[in-house]
């Protein structure tokens, strides 16, 4: 149910003629939680088709083709790679005996980013499998200090990290930063494959946005989230 969208059409009965399409609304089914009534307002999407090329204007039909090549771009950017739970937590500048008991590393506070586990990522190996690890940036990065990389999890689409990375940052440098994290399938000999990931920060939409604000807004406190990989990153090269 995670991974399915249900999709709602509204559409206009013609008895004599083919039912009208008015409009569509589509909802992700990981916002439904089990036993659980939640009410949706939602607006209509997508104009009805245009009429067909050859009944229309050279003008319309290239306006067809141009809004066609456009929605077939924004599923391809957003296909859907597995899922990735991840744990973050903003811990302020330790003072007095809180100083004394935390790692020397973090007694100036900064982003610690749990990277707990996977699931359903896409299969990069023959044997229906991918070899799975993760990275994490905290960009804009120009020295290009802040990559982070967990172990390589052998033949499986569903592994278990459990790894912690920490970025020593202040709490007015973060929020003007981006959280990269990408998922990639390790090739002995090869360039490793990408399967997907998901940038945070305060430019991001939808889940990842949330999940940034709420880790800014409850210091000190652990927000973990799921969120759906895709084969795209705004910005990012992609390079591994």
């Amino acid at each position: 149910m995670y991974r399915k969208t249900l999709r709602v059409s509204v559409c206009d009965e013609d008895r004599l003629t083919h039912n009208e399409f008015i409009g569509e609304s589509r909802v992700a089914l990981r916002r439904v939680k089990p036993d659980l009534n939640k009410h949706f307002k939602l607006c209509l999407e997508h104009p009805p088709p245009l009429p067909s090329p050859t009944a229309m204007s050279s003008a319309l039909r290239g306006i067809s083709i141009y809004l066609r090549e456009w929605e077939n771009d924004q599923q391809s950017s957003l296909e859907e790679r597995g899922r990735l739970l991840l744990c973050l937590q903003f811990l302020p500048p330790a003072t007095g005996g809180d100083a004394e008991q935390q790692p020397k590393e973090r007694v100036k506070g900064g982003l610690s980013v749990g990277v707990k586990r996977c699931a359903h990522l896409a299969a990069m190996d023959v044997n229906g499998f991918s070899d799975p690890y993760v990275k994490t940036y905290l960009k804009p990065d120009l020295q290009k200090k802040s990559k982070h990389k967990t172990s390589v999890i052998k033949k499986t689409l569903n592994p278990e990290f459990n790894e912690e990375f920490f970025y020593e940052i202040s709490f007015s440098d973060l929020t003007s930063k981006t959280l990269e994290v990408t998922v990639w399938d390790y090739d002995l000999g090869k360039s490793n494959d990408f399967i997907g990931g998901v940038s945070l920060g305060c430019h991001s939409q939808g889940d990842s946005l949330q999940h940034w604000v709420d880790c800014l807004k409850n210091k000190g406190t652990k927000v973990e989230r799921w969120h759906t990989l895709t084969n795209q990153l705004p910005g990012s090269t992609l390079q591994d």
